[in-house]
C-alpha cells in the first residue's frame, strides 16, 4: 500500500475524529442568550414618581381594585363584568422625550409567577389607549384581572413594545402593594366599576 496514501488516509480520520470531538463540545455548552439581552431598555421607580427611559417619561397615580367591571353597553342594564378574582386598575399619566408614541404593552409581573397582560375581560367598558406627545401629560388607565394571591408584590411594565424587543423601551413601576396593602385594596373592592367614568 501506498504510505502518501496510508498517512492521507489516516490524518484525515484523525482529523474528522477532532472536529467531531469539537463539535460535540459545542454543541454541550451550548451558549445561553440572557433574557435580560433581550428585554426592552428598563426605567424603575415608584408609585407617585416619574419613570423613565429615553422614550418616555411615565407616572403611576393610583392603583383601585374591582370585584366587577361596569359593562361596555347601558341599554337594558345589563349585569356587570364578574371575576373569579380581582380587577387591578392602574391610572397613570405619560408624556414623550421625542416623538408620539402608544405604549401598546403592558404587563402586571409577580414575584416568583406569571405576568397578566392588560385588558378587561368581553363586554366590559374599556379605554381606548392615547396617542402620547412630547411634554404634554395625558391620563390613561390599565385594567388587569388578577388571582387575589397574586396581588402582593405585583409590579407594572408599560413599554412601546415592538418586534425587537431590545430596541424597545419599558418602565418597571413598583406599585406599593406590600401585603397589608394588597389585602386592603381586595377588601374594599368596588362592584361594578366604569373605568371610563374616573378621570
Amino acid at each position: 500500500m501506498n504510505v502518501r496514501r496510508l498517512l492521507t488516509q489516516g490524518g484525515a480520520g484523525i482529523g474528522g475524529t477532532v472536529l467531531l470531538a469539537g463539535a460535540m463540545w459545542l454543541h454541550s455548552i451550548e451558549p445561553k442568550v440572557e433574557a435580560g439581552e433581550l428585554d426592552p431598555i428598563r426605567g424603575s421607580g415608584r408609585i407617585g414618581q416619574d419613570v423613565g427611559n429615553h422614550e418616555f417619561v411615565v407616572r403611576v397615580e393610583r392603583v383601585e381594585a374591582a370585584r366587577s367591571l361596569a359593562p361596555s353597553l347601558s341599554l337594558g342594564d345589563p349585569p356587570p363584568i364578574g371575576s373569579d378574582g380581582v380587577y387591578l386598575v392602574v391610572r397613570l399619566r405619560a408624556t414623550t422625550r421625542r416623538a408620539p408614541l402608544k405604549l401598546t404593552s403592558a404587563e402586571l409581573e409577580t414575584p416568583g409567577g406569571p405576568s397578566y397582560r392588560a385588558g378587561p375581560r368581553t363586554g366590559a367598558g374599556d379605554v381606548v389607549q392615547p396617542e402620547f406627545q412630547p411634554m404634554i401629560w395625558t391620563p390613561t388607565v390599565f385594567v388587569f384581572e388578577l388571582p387575589r394571591e397574586r396581588v402582593a408584590g405585583a409590579h407594572l411594565v408599560v413599554g412601546t413594545g415592538g418586534l425587537l424587543p431590545q430596541l424597545s423601551a419599558a418602565a418597571d413601576i413598583d406599585l406599593g402593594l406590600t401585603g397589608a396593602r394588597a389585602a386592603e385594596l381586595i377588601r374594599t373592592a368596588s362592584d361594578r366599576y366604569d373605568v371610563r367614568a374616573r378621570p
